[in-house]
């Protein structure tokens, strides 16, 4: 039977042209202050047709439910369209996660934001429903979910401290303080072009203290998205997929077919080190693909607790614990770049002036990259064998260690070049299937290490016909 999707799908899509009613908008918030009504009829009519065009586009649109797919997701189609139709069926047996999103307007209206995904590798989902809450909440079995308990804050804290950028936080926070600085009047940031000329003509340090507050804001914002992602997260198998719950104002509710995940990779940033942290994150494709919606399976735990989760969520996972470790002369293709980063600051220094500033950055990243790459040439390794395929190795600020099936391999590539021969050194890159097309590489292993335990994963019963 074919339904009409829930009536705030009406709203989404006419909210989808808000940039265009910026202007009319504020003519017509204008003119309601100054009383003169008669002259906003036509920023009213330009307000109302992409309400109107949203109100079709709701009327038009039909979807069907049909086939169950092992007790968790649907067969769907959508017909949708107001001079071009267009149809699209999800096949319930080639779904890889369902993600059930609520925002406060959604709980607001009583209505979830469906989208499904499958191995296609495209750049959003496949499709994208509006449904009431009941209905949602009585086709995926978000009623039945057992309660466990959630993960603790300080963990989360944690990983939301170490693991946030300071540039994403900052394209969230510098838009919202103009518009909190147009309502009231008085813009909390000014321009940015007269304030670097009044630093310049005052002192390098101001500028400095600028740079780290501005970073600063945007590490806080960050880390407070992060923190708030994720408080109330817990994950329990429900059949044969596994169901994550995360979110205090944006909640989520994702079911992943367990058979789908490619990779496991255990992250961990430097604090996370120190306080003996790891995050668990999921690879599978068509899963993460929105942005905001990360494939986080564990936030943060300790390698005990850790290893009873992964054993409660994912019990018939193959993972490899044992591996080879990294030549020790195979070092300087590690801190290499970070040297370079540091090795580059020093003719800054010498120009003096602003150009000190430039310099103070490219060092303290360099001696942090350095420090980080350090940590992981220290425990990076590979191993493989005819069940799984394990890798370590260091990538931008963080340590991973990452672990696939032997299915999920798509290639393994083991290359030597001119000066890693005099070492007896190579890398070894794997390459998964997964949304992103993830390539994980490690620098600096034996070369006749890493032959015996790729010819070690070819040994397989199952592989045959491979000369």
């Amino acid at each position: 039977m074919e339904r009409r999707p829930y009536g705030v799908y009406a709203l989404y899509v006419a909210g989808r042209w808000w940039p265009v009613l910026v202007v009319p908008l504020f003519r017509l918030f204008t003119a309601i202050q100054q009383g003169a009504l008669h002259t906003v009829v036509r920023d009213v009519v330009w307000c109302a047709l992409p309400l109107l065009y949203g109100i079709f586009t709701w009327w038009a649109c039909r979807y069907r439910v049909s086939r169950l797919k092992r007790g968790w997701c649907y067969s769907m189609a959508v017909r949708q369209g107001i001079l071009v139709r267009r149809s699209l069926y999800v096949d319930a047996q080639h779904a890889v996660s369902i993600e059930v999103e609520r925002t406060p307007f959604l709980a607001l209206c009583g209505g979830r934001r469906v989208r499904v995904n499958t191995e296609g590798l495209r750049r959003h989902s496949d499709m994208v429903l509006y449904l009431p809450s009941t209905q949602v909440e009585t086709l995926f079995c978000l009623r039945d979910r057992p309660r466990l308990r959630r993960t603790r804050l300080f963990p989360i804290f944690v990983t939301a401290v170490s693991g946030s950028n300071a540039a994403v936080g900052l394209l969230t926070a510098v838009p919202i303080l103009r518009q909190i600085g147009r309502i009231l009047g008085d813009s909390p940031i000014p321009d940015a072009v007269g304030v670097l000329q009044r630093l310049m003509a005052t002192q390098v340090p101001a500028i400095i203290r600028l740079a780290g507050n501005l970073l600063l804001l945007g590490w806080a914002v960050a880390a407070l998205r992060n923190f708030l992602r994720y408080i109330g997260f817990y994950a329990v198998v429900q059949g044969e997929c596994l169901h994550l719950v995360s979110g205090l104002f944006t909640r989520r509710d994702v079911l992943i077919d367990r058979d789908k995940i490619t990779a496991v990779e255990l992250r961990q940033t430097v604090f996370m080190r120190l306080l003996g942290l790891h995050t668990a994150v999921l690879t599978a494709a068509g899963y993460g693909r929105d942005w905001g919606l990360r494939p986080v399976l564990i936030p943060a735990a300790d390698p005990k607790t850790l290893r009873e989760e992964l054993g409660r969520l994912l019990p018939q996972y193959p993972m490899r614990t044992e591996y080879h470790a990294v030549k020790r002369k195979g070092w300087w293709r590690y801190v290499a770049a970070p040297l370079a980063v540091m090795v580059f600051s020093a003719p800054f220094w010498w120009g003096g002036g602003f150009w000190q500033v430039p310099a103070f950055a490219c060092l303290v990243f360099g001696g942090w990259w350095f420090w980080v790459r350090l940590l992981g040439w220290r425990g990076a390794g590979f191993g493989a064998d005819s069940e799984a395929v394990t890798i370590r190795y260091p990538r931008g600020l963080a340590l991973y260690q990452v672990h696939l099936p032997r299915e999920a391999v798509d290639e393994v590539a083991v290359t030597q070049g001119i000066w890693q021969r005099r070492t007896g050194t190579c890398t070894v890159t794997v390459r998964c299937f997964g949304e992103k097309k993830r390539r994980h590489r490690v620098w600096g292993m034996s070369y006749n290490t890493a032959l015996a335990e790729v010819e070690q994963m070819l040994d397989n019963k199952n592989t045959k016909g491979i000369p």
